[in-house]
């Protein structure tokens, strides 16, 4: 274990005596890094000219706590499996709209790792905001349940892809899709999801502020103008101002400049 690994684990609230790499200490992992870790899109707008880097991500979230997009949570958590001798590969994706029941504009832009653990694949993705797989999901078809949400890969000739059913729905939703011939992308490489994602017109993430992050019953959602709360008594949307905005942002992603 390594000095990375060891200050991840302190991020999500994990000791190291706790930490195993097998399937279901990998689902630890992961349930940790989700209830700990925010997806938002704040250094879209806060610093949209810091290039992507390994040393500015590993700054950004396990220095400052703050959180971050697919491209920089994904890549983290890879070199943390990579860092503990998992086999694994940092591959990109297309999301699918379900609202318009579309592929996404812009074409492989989603980062997400598989990964290759008792002699199997499976997919894993904190990344994906409250969309995100909650536990690893196998590559062979099996369908893997977190609380009342299934999960499952599905494939065709030429992609794999993700699907999700939550509580009470009757079909499946897509969550993205990629090749079945996937290839991994380097560190490096990330810098032109970055680009895109902060500078596209067709980007979603570029059109205004957000903050979602699970709990232990439910999860959280705020932007400039609502803040979501979602939990067993169900979902309670709140108004807000720009003011009381900067206020929660805090509580979410701290020290945060917003």
């Amino acid at each position: 274990m390594g000095n990375l690994s060891q200050i991840f684990y302190r991020r999500i609230g994990l000791n190291n005596e706790e930490v195993s790499w097998t399937p279901a200490g990998i689902n630890k992992i992961i349930a940790y890094s989700q209830l700990s870790l925010p997806f938002d899109n704040l250094s879209v707008f806060n610093s949209p000219d810091t290039p992507f880097t390994r040393a500015y991500v590993e700054q950004k979230i396990l220095t400052k706590g703050q959180g971050g997009l697919c491209y920089e949570l994904n890549s983290l958590f890879y070199e943390v499996m990579k860092e503990n001798g998992v086999s694994t590969s940092l591959i990109t994706a297309t999301v699918y709209d379900n609202a318009t029941n579309d592929w996404l504009a812009l074409q492989e832009t989603h980062v997400l790792s598989i990964i290759h653990v008792e002699g199997n694949a499976y997919l894993v993705d904190i990344g994906l905001g409250l969309k995100s797989p909650r536990v690893i999901v196998p590559l062979n078809g099996r369908i893997v349940t977190f609380q009342e949400t299934q999960y499952q890969v599905t494939k065709d000739v030429d992609f794999y892809y993700f699907n999700f059913k939550q509580a009470g729905e009757q079909n499946w939703n897509i969550g993205y899709r990629f090749a079945t011939n996937y290839s991994s992308v380097s560190l490096g490489e990330l810098e032109i999801n970055r680009q895109i994602i902060t500078f596209d017109n067709k980007s979603p993430f570029n059109k205004g502020p957000l903050i979602a992050i699970f709990t232990t019953d439910g999860s959280r959602l705020l932007t400039p103008s609502n803040y979501t709360i979602t939990d067993a008594a169900g979902k309670t949307k709140y108004p807000l101002s720009p003011e009381v905005f900067k206020e929660l942002a805090r509580e979410f992603t701290f020290p945060l400049l917003v």
